[in-house]
């Protein structure tokens, strides 16, 4: 089974790791602020608007700049001043934001005290490193369930793609059957645990989604998220009989990553959709949107695609791996240092 690690670090300010399964290591691009003391230039009393602005940023509250620099909060010293009654007053309206803002300064003024009394700054670094990763274990989802849609008409007879746009396919009555089928299966798995659903704009997969939605409770379904970027690997938007038998054999020689379809994509098209697609992922698990388990509803390549990104294998085990049958799906549980382990067995040739 495979394994990665999401976490990225409390005093990244610079720049933060683009994917969700960067590994925990040392922080790049730390402000040279936190190893000075507070009287130097780079102690946290010394920044200036430049370094309170990154902060805003790294701690995704960007929106109040404007607010802060208005109020002439442009400096480390007014910035370890603040207190929520200031935030309300600068109109930091809601009440999650000034609790975030009022959390993060706690830290900055423990990182002023420590660094005053002279303490090893590479501890305590760590220390809130480690803090900031506990903190994000709590709103990452136990589970991250990958389904492809259930069985189409274009499943059933391919020669619908000549005069059906590949978005509009419905799915057959069996794919109802299918995907409420799925749905029960999940419930029993998940009980009474929270649920948001990132679904595929297509068809097929909202209609997959209509039916395994039936199967949990309202209170349950925090959110239900239509993302384009889970939609099924583009092959041109009507395709001629004649010419995708040529296509499929030019595609089958070439690999299924690599091969363009004259008006389509590549399947390293769909990976790079991927890749931000996880950037989303993660940062609605650091505001704590994702619930207890995340669904996502997409297309046989997607999820192959998918687990080969976040797990970071090779090319050549991706073409190895069988594709996903309509609504089979494979779980990845969360494990005690944060990663996610696959613990769906995948078929794949030798």
């Amino acid at each position: 089974m495979a394994e990665s690690s999401p976490f990225r670090t409390i005093s990244n300010l610079q720049r933060k790791p683009s994917m969700l399964s960067v590994q925990h290591s040392v922080p790049e691009g730390r402000l040279n602020s936190c190893s000075s003391s507070p009287a130097s230039p780079g102690g946290v009393t010394g920044w200036g608007w430049e370094e309170v602005a990154a902060w805003l940023t790294e701690i995704g509250m960007q929106q109040y700049q404007d607010s802060f620099q208005k109020h002439a909060i442009e400096s480390g010293r007014e910035l370890l001043q603040l207190k929520e009654d200031h935030l309300k007053e600068m109109g930091v309206g809601k009440v999650g934001h000034r609790l975030r803002l009022c959390e993060h300064l706690r830290e900055l003024r423990r990182l002023a005290e420590v660094t005053a009394d002279g303490v090893d700054m590479d501890s305590l670094l760590s220390q809130l490193d480690e803090a900031r990763a506990a903190r994000f274990m709590h709103r990452q989802p136990k589970r991250i369930i990958l389904i492809r849609h259930a069985e189409s008409i274009g499943n059933v007879d391919s020669s619908v793609y000549a005069h059906v746009p590949d978005n509009k396919l419905d799915i057959t009555e069996r794919g109802r059957q299918q995907a409420y089928a799925t749905g029960q299966q999940l419930k029993e798995m998940i009980s009474h645990e929270s649920v948001t659903f990132y679904v595929s704009p297509f068809l097929r997969s909202k209609q997959t989604y209509d039916q395994l939605r039936m199967c949990f409770h309202d209170e349950q379904v925090l959110c239900y998220r239509e993302d384009p970027r889970l939609r099924e690997q583009e092959w041109g938007n009507f395709q001629d009989p004649e010419q995708m038998e040529k296509i499929k054999q030019q595609r089958r020689e070439t690999g299924a990553f690599y091969y363009r379809f004259p008006t389509g994509e590549s399947g390293a098209d769909v990976f790079d959709r991927v890749s931000m697609f996880l950037e989303t992922l993660y940062r609605d698990m650091e505001k704590g949107t994702c619930g207890q388990n995340t669904i996502i509803v997409t297309h046989g390549l997607f999820c192959r695609l998918f687990l080969t990104r976040y797990y970071h294998w090779s090319v050549g085990k991706f073409h190895k791996l069988w594709n996903f049958d309509n609504c089979q799906f494979a779980i990845m549980e969360l494990q005690p240092k944060g990663h996610y382990k696959l613990v769906t067995d995948l078929k794949s040739d030798p």
